[in-house]
């Protein structure tokens, strides 16, 4: 009865603890819901006429995507997932396992004698009882190795205080606008600058609707996360990508290789290096509404040329 007391009392002293630090950190209630939006605006434009007039191509790229996501707040927690461990923690888990394993040598006797019981009984309940009622009448809790092993028990078992929550993605949803154009003459003896009109290609793609997934679905599962850090104050976050859109393109072209015509086309920003850039670490306090703002140099899907990424991002819990 000693050995359960204790577990009790240590239990309840440990949830104790751990509701203690969660009302100090203000967590987000577990499966409440916090949001996240994200917005991605791409912008491209350029003119490339070389001295030797080979070529005559200029372009414009305009698109916008915002995503929304709905997020729902995991049980605080003393672990991070996200996050990584600081040297305190690396050392408290260090101590623990050290506990763990002093404890596992203090028992060792008591684990032998089990052992035993289990060779002499096998699977006969009323042997296994008898056999480990007398085993424990021969035990002296108050040995120093039993008070050692009690000891190293509790200390392997503490819990950390409540230091980490997390948000797992639902479903998202979202909207854009594609806009894009682009002039091409590439030049030789049958087409130079005066005449390019023989050879031009003139190309426009226009989009505007709700993002899909794959599947063609315009809510569907997101792959964004998050966790914040209430005693460093930080939030990691995973910003949600959105999907795909569709738009038409229209070919005017005068040149023998490229014929002229309308097309589905599809636009998306992971094709221009955005995921890798998405894990986003900032401070924040207690993190109940945080915004930022990045920028990414990448190549549009028009022509390949330069273009720049912005993306903005809002999460907010309650």
């Amino acid at each position: 009865m000693k050995i359960h007391a204790t577990r009790l009392a240590a239990c309840l002293c440990a949830t104790t603890i751990l509701a203690a630090a969660a009302q100090a950190a203000s967590p987000t209630p577990t499966n409440g819901k916090a949001t996240l939006v994200v917005t991605y605006e791409l912008k491209g434009a350029g003119k490339e006429l070389p001295d030797s007039h080979e070529k005559n191509v200029y372009w414009t790229v305009d698109a916008r995507y915002e995503v929304k996501a709905v997020m729902t707040a995991q049980k605080p927690s003393g672990f991070g997932t996200l996050h990584k461990p600081d040297a305190a923690e690396q050392q408290r888990e260090a101590d623990r396992a050290a506990a763990a394993q002093a404890a596992a040598t203090d028992m060792q006797p008591l684990m032998e004698q089990a052992q035993k019981i289990m060779e002499i009984c096998g699977e006969d309940e009323a042997c296994i009882q008898r056999e480990t009622i007398k085993m424990s009448q021969g035990v002296n809790m108050n040995s120093q190795q039993m008070q050692d092993a009690k000891a190293n028990v509790a200390a392997a078992s503490v819990m950390p205080d409540v230091r980490y929550q997390g948000f797992q993605g639902g479903l998202q949803s979202g909207t854009y606008t594609v806009k894009e154009t682009a002039h091409e003459a590439y030049f030789d003896a049958a087409c130079s600058l005066a005449t390019e009109a023989r050879c031009a290609i003139d190309t426009t793609v226009n989009g505007k609707g709700k993002l899909k997934d794959a599947s063609g679905a315009t809510e569907f599962p997101s792959g964004t996360m998050a966790e914040i850090d209430f005693q460093t104050g930080s939030l990691i976050i995973q910003l949600a990508l959105p999907g795909f859109a569709s738009a038409k393109q229209t070919v005017v072209s005068k040149a023998p290789e490229r014929p002229s015509g309308t097309t589905d086309v599809l636009r998306t920003v992971a094709n221009g290096g955005a995921m890798d850039s998405t894990l986003r670490t900032v401070s924040c306090g207690e993190c109940k509404a945080v915004s930022d703002s990045f920028e990414i140099d990448v190549e549009d899907q028009l022509l390949g040329r330069p273009a720049k990424l912005v993306v903005s991002w809002k999460f907010t819990r309650s």
